[in-house]
């Protein structure tokens, strides 16, 4: 099932948590992530802030919890139960994992490679029977952390799922990057059995962990709400998102987004929950620059008409008009902002991508050569605008999207409205001129 699209236009109201309150982040915080932007939010309303970790793989490949060096560098509280899903490194009932049958294959053979879905089924059902096993015992600790009374917000930030077969990596490569020779279709790539088997882990890993926590913290959220508080769930979606496109705010998408099926999946088990009565939200937001996303050629191209919707939003706001100026200083001298929106919207407006790869109905979309080719173009002449191709505006503007992203799903989460938004360039620019 496909959600309509359903675009938050008007701000929630201020969240209005308090100290003693609680945001869950589950699922390890990194640098320049999404999820940064939740919890800077929840610190500046004084709620307490309980932090996790996937945990670490040791000499033998074994998951393991964090040793007393690396819990030394993460913020606290943090509850040592390592919860790192999927099953890409779970054994079958004969011992094979599946990363093993894609062992030392060539990268010739990426649309070749034959796999025992047998044991992979082995191997997924092993792989989550350990991971609820985890978030058990998690949840136990968990449980130590929480006051009396206390509103409890559950982010989940799982996301990701790619295989750790050697063989993965370069053939993803060639879908997400490639061109002229090195060009590898999505579609074909999809539907081999090394893509069934990614479609499988993306699903486990970004998708069935959702489910999973609201399953395993039923005795928990029932004993806080017995308790007088409220408990909500929040997860980071992606189904493409709206833009300023001349003048107008048009929906796009980046393209080949492979991952967006399980992140579909995602939406769907938030819309179950739902109706059972349980607040949770998938907020798909916008696409920003992230240590992950780097992998997407092209992805960043859609954040440069951001500047545009702060503008069109609030161009007096001094915030913004900050944000503007930072902007304009990366850019060369011979260049304007205004060019710059006027190079994406041309990109944006074009046949293949403004027609061809823009419908919302059959997403997401596989990507073509000519579509890969008029990405990478743009992408390049875009960078070229800049004094340095290390110093891109897109990195100011990733950050005041994680940030007005955060900050609208904190204030979602205390009084949810509906199980999936699309956080647009709107809505950001909106939050973000609320901001001294």
């Amino acid at each position: 099932m496909v959600t309509p699209l359903n675009p938050l236009r008007k701000l929630p109201p201020p969240a209005n948590f308090k100290k003693g309150d609680v945001l869950v982040v589950f699922g390890e915080l990194f640098a320049r992530g999404y999820a940064n932007g939740i919890v800077e939010e929840a610190q500046k309303h004084g709620m307490k802030v309980i932090y996790s970790t996937v945990g670490r793989r040791d000499d033998q490949e074994k998951l393991r919890p964090l040793t007393p060096e690396e819990l030394a560098e993460k913020d606290q509280p943090l509850i040592n139960v390592p919860l790192e899903a999927g099953f890409d490194m779970e054994p079958s009932k004969s011992g094979v994992r599946p990363i093993d049958q894609l062992a030392n294959k060539k990268l010739s053979e990426w649309n070749s490679v034959q796999m025992n879905f047998k044991q992979i089924e082995e191997s997924r059902l092993s792989g989550i029977e350990s991971f609820r096993g985890r978030v058990r015992a998690y949840l136990q600790e968990l449980e130590k952390h929480i006051p009396h009374g206390a509103n409890v917000v559950f982010a989940h930030t799982m996301a990701g799922g790619v295989p750790r077969a050697k063989i993965v990596m370069p053939a993803m490569n060639r879908v997400f990057k490639g061109s002229g020779d090195r060009f590898a279709s999505s579609e074909e790539f999809w539907n081999t059995d090394m893509g069934r088997f990614c479609a499988q882990s993306f699903e486990e890993v970004t998708a069935n962990t959702l489910r999973h926590l609201i399953d395993l913290s039923t005795q928990l959220r029932e004993k806080i709400q017995a308790q007088g508080g409220k408990v909500s769930y929040t997860a980071y979606g992606y189904h493409g998102t709206e833009i300023l496109i001349e003048g107008e705010y048009r929906w796009q998408s980046y393209s080949p987004y492979l991952q967006g099926f399980a992140k579909i999946l995602l939406e769907n088990i938030a819309q179950e929950y739902w109706q059972k009565g349980i607040k949770v939200t998938v907020f798909n937001a916008p696409e920003i620059l992230t240590n992950s996303s780097s992998i997407f050629l092209g992805v960043e191209v859609s954040l440069y008409p951001l500047m545009g919707a702060l503008r069109k939003e609030a161009s007096r706001h001094p915030r913004i008009a900050e944000i503007l100026r930072k902007c304009q200083s990366v850019l060369k001298e011979d260049f304007t902002l205004d060019e710059v929106l006027e190079y994406t919207d041309e990109y944006f407006t074009s046949e293949t991508i403004g027609v061809e790869w823009s419908r919302f109905n059959v997403w997401p979309q596989h990507n073509g050569a000519e579509q890969m080719a008029l990405m990478r173009e743009t992408s390049t002449g875009l960078i070229e605008m800049h004094r340095d191709a290390k110093n891109l505006l897109t990195a100011e503007l990733s950050e005041v999207v994680f940030r007005a992203c955060g900050e609208i799903m904190l204030a979602e989460a205390a009084n949810p409205q509906a199980p999936v938004w699309w956080l647009g360039h709107d809505i950001v620019a909106k939050q973000t001129a609320t901001q001294s």
